[in-house]
Parts: structure tokens; sequence; C-alpha cells
């Protein structure tokens, strides 16, 4: 990775988020640009554009004035290209559920070992989701034969290459996995993905698979 990664805190703990800040501003791969206790002081730094382009974001899920769940919904409709990472002390099954819907790139609980959060946020740097215990395609496909998961998509004409790379993302390959078994470059493979995401409407990654077990695109269903 050549640059860094612009970084930005969300959390209304103070102790937690200054601690954080502190242990990833030691890392070389991260450009923190700031911490906010709520997600209404974010969204007013953002607009008022007095800071660099922000890349991924931790936010918590609960939080007084604006919480997670409003700043998610906010982000995602005026800032699309920011992933969020999602903060919680514990993960219920119907948030992962209402935080998938909504967008999010991944969920971690607080408890988690600094390292654990410095690869989620690699994770989702560069393959636009995180998987993990809390939330993997396995999980998704689960949710959306039992119902529990829906999302409204496009009917979207798409190319021979964007299935192959559409079932490849479904078997949780990353950028540079795909990149090195279709033989085409890192840069390519993330064209591709976002032409598919903005043809079939999904907001990330776990949209991709809900749009492609909808279809019939996986081989098993």
């Amino acid at each position: 990775m050549n640059a860094k990664i612009n970084l930005a805190i969300v959390d209304d703990h103070l102790l937690f988020r200054q601690g954080l800040r502190l242990l990833l501003t030691e890392r070389d791969e991260f450009n923190i640009l700031g911490d906010w206790s709520n997600g209404q002081e974010f969204l007013s730094a953002l607009e008022n554009g007095n800071m660099e382009e922000v890349e991924v974001v931790l936010l918590d899920i609960q939080m007084p004035i604006m919480d997670g769940f409003e700043t998610l919904v906010k982000l995602k409709r005026s800032y699309p290209k920011i992933k969020v990472l999602m903060l919680t002390m514990d993960i219920r099954e119907e948030q992962v559920r209402q935080l998938i819907e909504l967008g999010c790139s991944g969920i971690l609980v607080k408890q988690q070992e600094i390292d654990t959060i410095v690869e989620a946020v690699l994770g989702t740097y560069e393959n636009d989701y995180y998987f993990n215990e809390h939330v993997s395609c396995e999980l998704v496909r689960d949710m959306i034969h039992s119902g529990r998961l829906r999302g409204q998509f496009k009917n979207a004409e798409l190319s021979p290459r964007e299935i192959e790379i559409i079932k490849l993302i479904c078997k949780e390959h990353t950028n540079r996995e795909i990149s090195a078994k279709l033989n085409i470059s890192t840069r390519t493979v993330e064209g591709h993905r976002e032409r598919i995401l903005l043809k079939t409407n999904a907001k990330n990654v776990v949209g991709i698979v809900m749009y492609a077990m909808k279809n019939r695109l996986l081989s098993v269903q």
C-alpha cells in the first residue's frame, strides 16, 4: 500500500475513542483525520469540508444526539464512497440484518484486539467489506433463504466477465485473488466492481451477494 488510509473515528466514549486513535496513529497504514463524539459532529465536519477525504470510518452504534444507525443512513446517502465499520459492545442478529441492509461494510465488537481492528480496516479499504464470524457470506445466504434479509435491486444487464467476478466475490475472494485468478489488474477488478454496484444498485459486497442469490447467479442456492 503506497498511500495511507484516511480514517475517522466516531464514538461517544472519550477514553475508548482516544485510546483507539492513539493505537491506530502508531500504525504506518493510517492517517487519522480526527475523532468525534457523535454522528452529528462528524457529519458537520464533512459538510464543512475542512478535512481530507474520509475513506473509512469506525462508527459506534449507540451514541447520543445522532446514533450509528441514523449516521450510517446519512453517510450512505450523501457520501456513498465512505466505507463504514460499525462498533458495538455486543452484536444481535437483528442489528446485523439492519446494518447490512443500510450498507455498512462490517461490524466489530469493541473487545476485539487492535490487530483485528487493523485487519478489518485494511480489508474494508481494499475489498469494500470485512467478513468475520459475525457477518459472512454464509450468514447473508442464511438470512436471504429465511426471508430475514431483503434488498431492492435494479434489473441489471451484466457482462459474462461481471458475472464471473460476482461469483468470485461470493466465494469471498479478495481483489488481489480475483486479479490473479482472472489474470487482470487489481485496478481492472475494482472498475468491474464499481460498475456492478452501479448496475445492480447494491450498496456494497453484501449487496452483491444478495443480488447474486436473488437472481440465481450462484451454482448453490
